[in-house]
């Protein structure tokens, strides 16, 4: 077995942004639709890392740190302190900035003469309340709200523009937010999105979506298996795949777990609840995912290396080849990976977290859909849409756990029904005051 070299393990390790708490920026990055961002982070330091599911680092949590002024008027992004504050109880109710706001983001255009004109000759706030709810659930209703959806997908999924043409060989990179914005015009299950079998490459055309199987000879769970997706996020030992997975569905980057009692390597600590020994190391493996002399490599991959094999069988332009390996590991010169890349022999096991094995990528699915920070991401990422603030990772536009707990609760015992989700967070007290 070959050496891994210093240069190996830097391109390895900066595919995942993994050891500097920072994550750079994927092709095609930048999140349509916002002009607020959360604050920067401080100069002279590594930027804070979103906790679970979109929320805040551990260490500025309920601090009660001032918040961010989104672009609907309310103030959010602050700790628990911060709903008091003189900027919230100075709000006054405007349900015609509202309805504006709201229809651009739903419907791409601004309200009617008589949308405005009705709100306008209202007698009461009650009676605004209840002509602006029926504007937005008609503008739910709208076909334009599919084409919103469907760019709200591209612009989370990182996948371009409409109308993009493919290389020759290349998959279409719409199928993937095409499936997910009919999940949720249709009112399906989140979990869905993550999980069906079938149907999960759908076309659209004059306000319709029409189901349709992808051709990439995957085993089929949701947009996971999306050709699309997979041609975008082909890279070294599949990483940049599973980064997406992690960062899209999760809100967070890597490390995904911690232990609740780290040990002291080299010159950092080892935070990860797995094994140290449960990935590949050693001076016998092509890259050496157990040193320590600067970054401690393992806190990220102990995750990454019991998921990313699992998307290994995907070739460059996103076609499942069963049983053959299709990516490479970045030695010199690149081999095509083995599995013992990733993981010792006796120990090639796939989970999505310490304790929760899966066997396949439809398993893989399953477990990502039971996992409670998937709910708040998806809920998270809605609040931060509406309220033009940026993408959660790249932009650490993160949500305090307050802000939006009652938006998760009824997301999770509504059948996460993520439409009536954008409903309650458009018709919500915060939305339409300024």
């Amino acid at each position: 077995m070959r050496q891994a070299t210093m240069t190996a393990l830097a391109v390895a390790l900066a595919a995942i942004g993994c050891g500097n708490g920072t994550t750079d920026q994927m092709p095609g990055s930048g999140i349509g639709g916002g002009n607020m961002a959360s604050g920067a982070p401080a100069s002279g330091g590594a930027p804070p890392v979103p906790g679970p599911g979109g929320t805040p680092p551990a260490s500025t949590a309920g601090s009660g740190a001032p918040g961010t002024s989104s672009g609907a008027g309310a103030v959010v992004g602050g700790g628990a302190d911060a709903g008091s504050g003189a900027a919230l109880d100075s709000r006054v109710l405007d349900y015609g900035e509202a309805l504006r706001t709201a229809s651009l983001k739903l419907v791409g255009d601004l309200p009617t003469m008589v949308q405005i004109q009705a709100l306008e000759g209202a007698s009461t706030p009650a009676q605004q309340a209840t002509l602006y709810a029926a504007d937005v659930d008609a503008m739910l209703a709208d076909t334009r709200f599919s084409e919103q959806m469907i760019q709200y997908w591209r612009d989370t999924f990182k996948t371009g523009e409409p109308g993009v043409t493919p290389t020759q060989g290349a998959p279409g990179f719409d199928t993937a937010a095409t499936f997910a914005a009919m999940v949720v015009v249709q009112g399906q299950p989140y979990t869905n999105i993550l999980t069906a079998s079938t149907g999960t490459c759908p076309t659209y055309a004059s306000g319709t979506f029409t189901a349709a199987n992808c051709t990439n000879n995957a085993p089929t769970s949701g947009v996971l298996t999306d050709p699309g997706l997979q041609a975008q996020y082909f890279a070294h030992l599949a990483f940049r795949r599973v980064r997406f997975v992690q960062e899209t569905f999760v809100c967070s980057p890597f490390p995904a777990e911690y232990s609740s009692s780290p040990v002291a390597m080299g010159s950092s600590l080892y935070t990860s609840p797995w094994p140290f020994t449960s990935i590949a190391g050693g001076p016998a493996a092509n890259i050496n995912f157990q040193d320590t002399s600067a970054v401690i490599c393992a806190n990220c991959h102990t995750t990454l290396n019991h998921i990313a094999p699992l998307f290994a069988y995907f070739d460059d332009n996103g076609k499942y080849v069963a049983g053959t390996i299709q990516v490479q590991t970045p030695i010199v010169p690149p081999v095509t990976s083995v599995l013992s890349d990733w993981l010792p022999a006796g120990q090639q096991t796939f989970a999505w977290r310490y304790g929760t094995a899966v066997t396949d990528i439809p398993s893989l699915g399953q477990a990502i859909a039971a996992d409670p920070d998937v709910a708040t991401c998806a809920v998270n990422r809605i609040w931060d849409w509406a309220f033009n603030r940026g993408d959660i990772v790249n932009d650490l536009a993160t949500v305090p756990t307050e802000v939006t707990q009652s938006y998760v609760h009824d997301f999770t015992t509504n059948g996460m029904n993520l439409q009536k989700i954008i409903r309650e967070v458009f018709t919500s007290d915060d939305f339409v005051r300024f």
